[in-house]
Parts: C-alpha cells; structure tokens; sequence
C-alpha cells in the first residue's frame, strides 16, 4: 500500500473527514497547522508529505508513526524516466496550440512541452487559490512566445525563460511566422 492511501485508510477508519482531521490539527497546532488542501494533495498522492506534515498527520489520527508506515511499500525507484515513446498524455487547445505531458505522473509537479504554430495561442488559464499557490515556469526552445499575465505581456525568445504565480489569469500566443516550442513547468501539479 502507498503512504497517501495509508493516510486515507487511517483517517476512514477513524471516521474523520478531511475538515475534522484538520480542526484537530488546528487545536493542537495553531496558524502552524498543514492547511487542508495540503491534506487532500497527500492523500491523493500528487505531492510526499513532507517530515513536519507526517507528524502532524499521526498526531491527528492518532497513531504512531511506525504503525502509520507498517504496511507502506518503499518506493524503490529513485529515478522516474518517461520515455518519449510513452509519453502520457497530450492535448489539443486548438488546430494550431497543443501539449504534451513530459512527466511521469507520480512528480510533484506537471511538465509539458507547448508547440504553437504561427498564430496559434492557448486558453485563457487561471489556476484555483483556493486550492493554494501554483507557479509556472517557462523556457522558450524555439521560436517567439508571448505571454499574457495578468495585465502585462511579456515576450520570450529562443533561450529566455519566465516564472510566475499561475493563480493569475495567463495564456501565450505565438505572433511569429515561425513554430514556438517550450517547456512549461508547474509546481504543484493542477490539471
């Protein structure tokens, strides 16, 4: 069993929803408490909880930390490749915008490579705060890109990169009469 299917297991068995784990955490931890979309993003497996995370957790379930880890299979890959030939998942904007998924789906963190043809331009994107803080990063490879954030526009060419809080509302177009092709990177994961 993974330790974020552990952690779900745990807090059934003991009849807590995700608020009432984190309304014991709070009591016990104050404003220093794992706030509770970091809760679900453990139990679902998108991000490894962090030391200070699994002791708060254990607390709130009350159990120990060897019982929380019997069990849990050990993760006995350190390294993760996706080959290009199995490549996850990919996605069309439109005729002319489209991605791929470059990592594998047990990172933390989404990478993709966008190609744009000429005139071609993403969706308008907003990632949730609710939900928390995501940021993006992005390297141009080839071509021109212009990014669209919040008010301002930037332009990225060949061997230029841009980071940015991705809760702002964003998209990128290429106005070139050449392809575009980057790697954008998100950290954490929101699809």
């Amino acid at each position: 069993m993974q330790l974020n299917n552990r952690i779900k297991q745990i807090r059934k068995e003991r009849q807590l929803s995700r608020r009432e784990l984190y309304q014991r955490l709070f009591n016990v931890f104050g404003k220093d408490t794992i706030k509770p979309n970091s809760i679900w993003r453990i139990e679902s497996g998108l991000t490894n909880p962090q030391a200070s995370s699994l002791h708060q957790l254990c607390i709130g379930l009350d159990i120990s930390l060897r019982e929380l880890l019997q069990n849990v299979l050990q993760e006995s890959k350190l390294v993760d490749i996706v080959k290009s030939s199995k490549r996850l998942d990919q996605f069309a904007y439109n005729e002319l915008a489209h991605a791929e998924v470059l990592s594998s789906s047990k990172m933390p963190f989404l990478a993709q490579e966008l190609i744009l043809l000429p005139g071609g331009k993403t969706n308008l994107e907003e990632d949730p705060i609710e939900i928390g803080k995501f940021q993006k990063w992005i390297h141009c490879l080839r071509g021109e890109l212009n990014c669209y954030i919040g008010t301002e526009k930037h332009t990225l060419k060949k061997g230029d990169s841009l980071s940015f809080e991705s809760n702002l509302p964003h998209y990128f177009e290429n106005n070139s009469s050449r392809k575009t092709r980057c790697i954008i990177v998100q950290n954490p994961k929101h699809i």
